[in-house]
């Protein structure tokens, strides 16, 4: 034999023992399992014996441990369907309750009736202790009755932060703000939600209120709340007296 014939030998030799003595990880296997999964038809033995060890302490087959995955799975799978069915109805009842709403305001015949009708409604239909219209006056503006009013300039120094917001403020206020919307309830005050009404500026307020910290909170959707806004920016103009 050659000595080139030798040398290949040997190193085929050192291949295969490399081969032999090469360490498997846990990711090869579940890499070959992952790519064959027909492996324990043909290996049930294999199946019978395998045992995971369990949270209490005991083994379980691997059969089992798979039937245990299914139901938590299920059972996670029915809790989400759960939760979008229950936000379903949730919002299925605030439409039914907002179109209520803008339907008796386009029936206000008068800005004292819109007044009462938006704050009695939102009182009773949505879960609010308190709300309040609050009328600004100011910039050429005025309102006829007896309403709740604020000069704009008082408005835009107590109110500063809320004045400037685009979209509805929710969550808890600081004090003086409670004060300024709410008066003497304000205190009672735990959880808002204001929505500054515009047209060519900010002209009117709505409040609403809550005892409890968290009925109105900044990660719950306000998208029914805005357009009740939209409404009332659309009908209270007509009413506004022009200083």
């Amino acid at each position: 034999m050659s000595d080139d014939s030798a040398a290949i030998r040997i190193d085929q030799n050192r291949e295969q023992d490399d081969q032999k003595h090469k360490t498997i990880s846990s990711e090869d296997v579940a890499n070959y399992l992952l790519n064959n999964p027909e492996f324990f038809k043909s290996h049930e033995d294999v199946l019978m014996e395998l045992e995971l060890p369990h949270r209490s302490g005991t083994a379980v087959s691997l059969l089992e441990r798979q039937v245990a995955v299914l139901r938590e799975r299920n059972i996670e799978a029915r809790h989400r369907l759960n939760s979008l069915l229950n936000n379903a109805r949730d919002n299925d009842t605030l439409f039914r309750r907002t179109r209520e709403l803008v339907l008796a305001l386009l029936e206000a015949h008068s800005l004292t009736d819109l007044v009462k009708r938006t704050e009695s409604n939102i009182r009773n239909e949505f879960g609010a202790d308190y709300c309040r219209l609050i009328l600004l006056e100011g910039n050429g503006r005025s309102w006829d009755g007896k309403l709740n009013r604020m000069q704009a300039d008082t408005a835009s120094e107590r109110l500063s932060g809320i004045m400037r917001q685009t979209r509805p403020m929710v969550g808890s206020l600081r004090p003086e703000e409670n004060a300024a919307l709410f008066g003497e309830s304000g205190p009672s005050v735990r959880s808002a939600a204001v929505v500054a009404l515009r047209k060519q500026g900010v002209f009117a307020l709505l409040a609403l209120g809550s005892h409890k910290s968290d009925r109105f909170h900044p990660e719950m959707g306000t998208i029914f709340l805005e357009f009740i806004g939209e409404t009332l920016e659309r009908l209270l103009p007509q009413y506004a007296s022009q200083a």
